[in-house]
């Protein structure tokens, strides 16, 4: 024979089990919620990708040099700014300060962040004056433009694994301007590039196009 005084408790586990899982569609939202806070502009990534351009540079099997650049136009520099703001929305004064640079920078200059990666890694040193790579940027004229600056990025390793998924750990990263003027060329041809960023040197040559 069953002890009646079980009968009481049964009951209260029961409701706690029907209380638990009414409760679980509400925190799953709530959860869901919170996680679409962080996860920053829905068109960033997107357009990150149109201004991104790619070339892998070989010799029979082996890798010479991989060079991946983003354009930092205007239309990026704003899908970023709301990419930044939506991450940080819990640390205004590094977000003003972060979005403030690459606004200025941008208005200035004609801007790309560059990731190279190289075997070696001391052949990995664009920002240095004695570098044997020659950096240019090709307008649709075909004049070309020397950097203003090439600095690595200032950016933590962590925001640009988030930002520039395509630099990896052996990657190199880095921030390159060139003179406002370089993009003031007439309009290119049909199917010509508005913009080509050149990298050549004994390793061989990469050119990266932006119509």
């Amino acid at each position: 024979m069953r002890d009646p005084r079980l009968r009481p408790a049964r009951g209260a586990v029961a409701l706690a089990t029907l209380a638990f899982l009414l409760l679980m569609p509400a925190c799953g939202t709530r959860v869901a919620t919170l996680y679409e806070k962080v996860m920053g502009s829905p068109t960033y990534a997107s357009t990150t990708k149109s201004y991104t351009r790619t070339k892998e540079v070989h010799d029979g099997l082996d890798t010479r040099f991989i060079l991946s650049a983003t354009w930092l136009s205007p239309a990026w520099v704003r899908s970023f700014s709301e990419e930044y703001s939506n991450i940080y929305y819990l640390d205004a004064e590094r977000k003003e300060k972060v979005i403030s640079q690459w606004k200025d920078e941008s208005g200035k200059y004609v801007r790309f962040f560059v990731a190279l990666f190289t075997p070696d890694e001391r052949a990995n040193d664009l920002e240095k004056p004695e570098t044997l790579w020659s950096l240019r940027l090709v307008r649709a004229d075909e004049k070309d433009f020397q950097p203003v600056y090439i600095r690595k990025s200032g950016l933590r390793t962590e925001e640009i694994s988030r930002f520039f998924p395509y630099s990896g750990t052996w990657y190199r990263a880095y921030e390159v301007a060139f003179p406002l003027e370089a993009q003031d060329a007439p309009p290119p041809k049909p199917g010509a590039p508005k913009l080509k960023l050149v990298l050549s040197g004994v390793q061989g040559r990469a050119v990266l196009a932006w119509e």
